[in-house]
């Protein structure tokens, strides 16, 4: 019996595995009868062949040149930090979800401020923010995710606007602009617009700047310009908009105009839990970085052919190592920074090394 936790491939037996909540169990075929059944849960039974890491020919071993934060409600401290965003001056917004705040550091990393001030639906506060994003100008959109509206504010977190509320339109996606079923993420483009996954509707918003609607696109599907849980989103500085599809296990690109350009499988993204939801970002060389969050890992791609570039990290604490990467973001010199979720951490990483074969 072998059994692989969650692609670190180191050797475990039945005497000594780590103890989580989930895992991958592989078995011989002669053996499979003999499961035994543990507790409750449904069981997926497959049978793969080759390698049982579809990256492992671009795995490689990168450190983290920088960590912050820990568990806690104080400066500088996280309760499952989701999505970040990078000013134009270089500072560091972060979606603090479990303390329900938004968290401001400089580009160091040092702690400058934050604001909300609890749990709640009042203009500033939040519940469970996830994605964030900085304009041109320094306004900040926060995708304030269970209050399913989308909260505006000055680059020093004074409110301005509140948009949207919940509405469940998945059976017509065009109606009910401007509402929410738990959005997710927020990307601006060249030109200042903002754009929302409106990640329980299937489908992208856009807005101008001062959060007048604009257009929407998508709606549940598998074609292309269809969304099943719609997460990360980011663009490029042609205006190229890229989406993590999650539930389709796949990123699709298009260009300004919602055209469809490209879409590449991700062979991650492996469950529907509440937490593996996976962001992006994309560099200045059209790089595109992506989250695995319970595949504990990142993945880069070339964003113009949607070929792997390289993919880095496993389980654990150090800082080669992540417990659930979720946020992705590109600082102001072309590091990675990304949230590690269940260590309650950002992360700053080099791009990494480019795996040829």
């Amino acid at each position: 019996l072998k059994i692989i936790f969650y692609r670190d491939y180191e050797d475990y037996d039945l005497n000594e595995w780590p103890f989580v909540h989930r895992f991958a169990l592989y078995i011989r075929n002669d053996v499979l009868n003999e499961v035994w059944d543990y507790q409750s849960g449904p069981i997926q039974l497959t049978s793969p062949a080759g390698s049982l890491d579809p990256y492992e020919g671009k795995r490689v071993e990168l450190n983290a040149l920088q960590t912050w934060g820990d568990a806690g409600t104080g400066n500088g401290q996280f309760t499952t930090p989701r999505g970040l965003a990078v000013a134009p001056n270089g500072n560091i917004y972060v979606a603090d979800a479990g303390n329900h705040r938004i968290q401001v550091f400089d580009p160091a990393g040092q702690f400058l401020f934050s604001w909300g001030n609890g749990q709640g639906s009042n203009n500033g506060q939040f519940n469970e923010p996830w994605g964030i994003a900085v304009g041109p100008d320094g306004t900040v959109y926060v995708a304030d995710t269970w209050n399913h509206r989308i909260q505006i504010f000055d680059a020093e977190g004074t409110f301005i606007k509140s948009i949207g509320t919940f509405v469940n339109v998945q059976s017509a996606p065009e109606t009910e602009t401007g509402n929410f079923w738990g959005p997710r993420d927020i990307a601006v483009d060249p030109q200042g617009n903002f754009y929302v996954t409106d990640t329980g509707n299937k489908r992208v918003q856009k807005f101008d700047a001062d959060g007048n609607f604009l257009q929407t696109f998508g709606g549940g599907g598998i074609v292309a310009g269809s969304f099943e849980e719609p997460v990360g989103i980011d663009i490029d500085g042609e205006g190229n908009i890229y989406v993590a599809d999650t539930w389709n296990h796949r990123i699709q690109k298009f260009d300004p105009n919602f055209t469809p350009l490209l879409q590449w499988d991700v062979k991650g993204w492996d469950t529907e839990s509440v937490v593996n939801k996976p962001y992006l970002a994309v560099d200045d060389q059209g790089r595109v970085i992506i989250s695995d969050p319970e595949g504990y890992r990142l993945i880069a791609y070339d964003g113009t052919t949607g070929d792997v570039l390289a993919t880095w990290g496993q389980y654990g604490q150090d800082l080669a190592s992540f417990q659930l990467p979720v946020g992705v973001e590109i600082d102001a010199d072309g590091n990675i920074l990304t949230t590690d979720s269940d260590s309650n951490r950002v992360m700053r990483f080099p791009f990494p090394t480019v795996v040829t074969q």
